[in-house]
């Protein structure tokens, strides 16, 4: 009991709680950055024939105006597989979000939670064509989806009238083309689980531990 009382004054407990300590403003900034997964299908295309998949990953710490958060959106892959096996991703630019309330569009109105981003990828199967902007809007008619325009994470599809997306591409004269289609899916991306019990036991380690000294104050061998 003696050696054990000499390691707890030598000071073996503090490396677990300078860990833990390092870990609260790390889990904090990792807390500010939201992972979606979506699928989709293009328009005019079965699903068989070209499925759409991809992800993407804003900051809701990302301060902003009006509804609009320029820089929010930090990464983005969407890949168009079938026999047109075809991948973008995220490249700097504005990589907003908005939130919109009570929008009119076509005579009506929507409230909007809406990304754009830049992306870059290769040429379209040899046509010159390369991609520069992706979008994807989730409208509910008649708005009531939002209470404010603060950032906040996407609604789920049950809750929209329409989840479209459009993929840019223009070729070196600047003339325009566009993949569109609507989501089928979108799902939040969790931390990965052995991150988060990786937390929980160092956690439980320093618990323990100040169990120990605790124990170690009351006895008298």
């Amino acid at each position: 009991m003696r050696m054990i009382k000499a390691w707890f004054r030598r000071g073996f407990m503090l490396p677990a709680a300078a860990v833990c300590s390092l870990l609260v403003p790390f889990t904090a900034a990792q807390a500010a950055l939201v992972n979606y997964s979506f699928t989709g299908s293009i328009d005019g295309i079965s699903p068989v024939l070209a499925p759409v998949s991809g992800s993407f990953q804003f900051d809701n710490s990302i301060g902003g105006s009006d509804g609009a958060y320029n820089g929010a959106v930090k990464g983005f892959t969407i890949t168009i597989g079938g026999a047109l096996g075809y991948t973008s991703s995220f490249s700097s630019g504005a990589n907003a979000v908005t939130i919109s309330q009570n929008l009119p569009v076509g005579g009506g109105v929507v409230d909007r939670w809406a990304l754009a981003t830049a992306v870059t990828g290769p040429e379209l199967s040899g046509t010159g064509y390369t991609p520069f902007n992706f979008d994807l809007r989730l409208d509910k008619q008649g708005g009531g989806l939002f209470a404010d325009t603060d950032l906040q994470n996407p609604p789920s599809l049950g809750a929209v009238s329409a989840a479209r997306w459009r993929l840019f591409f223009e070729d070196a004269d600047g003339n325009p083309a566009v993949f569109l289609g609507s989501l089928t899916s979108l799902t939040a991306v969790p931390l990965p689980a052995a991150v988060l019990l990786f937390g929980a036991g160092l956690i439980s380690l320093v618990g323990l531990g100040a169990g120990g000294l605790r124990n170690l104050g009351g006895s008298r061998v």
